[in-house]
């Protein structure tokens, strides 16, 4: 059309503008996490590579498997029987079959053809188990896959048969390992999976309770009873004679050892009148925990005059008394029965 001008009306002649082509999404890398800790490539291949029920092969390969299985419950009595010949000779076909399944190669029909056997043989895992048999049992098992199964076990003898049961047995297991490898191939990753999550968590455990333990002693203040005095009742000959190993800071070790009979005791002076709500008390290291119970703990201001603040009568590796809201400058840890007392470390927070 044109206006009173005559000039074209281009307006309504204007093509439409083209749409811009929607972008096509790029795919979501996944994160490090996912890949180093929760495998989420590795597990993603082996889902879609595993072999699985109802995939081509996979009945054969399941039926050959359980006859593996019958042939190792018959044993070593009857390794190289007629019965464990043919179960063999059956598993090999089972297995050969399973192979073209997997590869796609397998015709349709049974038994296989002269053209399976044929493609079959250019499949690296089956030439290489093939390759392993002796010129004699190749051509045995050849015979006894065909029609002319009974007459070629037949014509073994006794030796030939022990020979060819071992030879076809082998072939068996080498056939069926990479075909289990296949079929496994998911656990395996879940596996793996599972086996770095349950070692990232046990060492996280581990830290936190390093950490826990840490932040613990920080926000209980230093320990008072650290590097103190300590006296004891009496004295074992050459063992925890040094009384400074008590308040040393390290639980490990034997602090004191006393002689047996009467009432033993240990005092620990703090240097003076301290005010304390909670008293760690580890038993010794090596054993004998259950000499150090009934054990009662008493403070003092002058030590002669003492009040018991805590008691304890069951067998013990480490006994935290808390909540005391004890003040003095003398604790005493005493065993009430006549018996030898040993401890590895008291220690004492506000």
């Amino acid at each position: 059309m044109s206006d009173d001008n005559g000039e074209m009306n281009t307006q309504e002649s204007a093509a439409p503008p083209a749409q811009p082509e929607p972008a096509i999404p790029t795919p979501k890398r996944p994160g490090l996490l996912s890949r180093l800790l929760w495998l989420g490539p590795r597990v993603a291949e082996a889902r879609e590579k595993t072999f699985l029920p109802g995939q081509p092969g996979f009945y054969a390969y399941d039926v050959a498997r359980q006859i593996c299985d019958d042939v190792v419950k018959i044993g070593e009595t009857g390794k190289g029987s007629w019965a464990v010949l043919l179960l063999d000779c059956t598993a090999v076909e089972l297995l050969v079959r399973a192979h073209l399944g997997r590869a796609g190669l397998l015709s349709p029909g049974d038994p296989l053809t002269e053209a399976d056997w044929a493609k079959a043989r250019t499949l690296p895992a089956i030439e290489a188990a093939w390759g392993k048999l002796t010129v004699e049992q190749a051509g045995t098992l050849t015979a006894m896959l065909g029609a002319e199964r009974d007459a070629a076990m037949a014509r073994l003898t006794e030796e030939e048969r022990e020979s060819f049961a071992a030879g076809l047995h082998e072939l068996v297991l080498r056939l069926a390992e990479p075909l289990e490898f296949e079929a496994n191939r998911l656990g395996r990753a879940l596996f793996a999976r599972w086996s770095r999550v349950l070692a990232v968590a046990l060492v996280l455990a581990v830290a936190i309770g390093f950490g826990a333990n840490w932040l613990g002693k920080k926000l209980a203040g230093p320990n008072l009873a650290l590097h103190a005095k300590v006296t004891t009742s009496s004295q074992f000959p050459g063992q925890g004679t040094d009384y400074t190993l008590l308040v040393d800071g390290d639980p490990d070790t034997l602090g004191f050892h006393t002689l047996d009979g009467g009432q033993q005791w240990a005092v620990i002076d703090l240097g003076q009148v301290r005010k304390f709500s909670k008293i760690h008390v580890y038993n010794r290291p090596d054993g004998y925990e259950e000499r150090a119970v009934p054990i009662k703990i008493e403070v003092s201001k002058d030590n002669v005059n003492y009040t018991q603040i805590a008691e304890r009568k069951e067998t013990f590796a480490k006994w935290t008394a808390k909540g005391l809201r004890a003040e003095g400058r003398y604790i005493r840890l005493k065993n009430t029965t006549p018996n030898f007392f040993h401890l590895g470390e008291v220690e004492v927070y506000r």
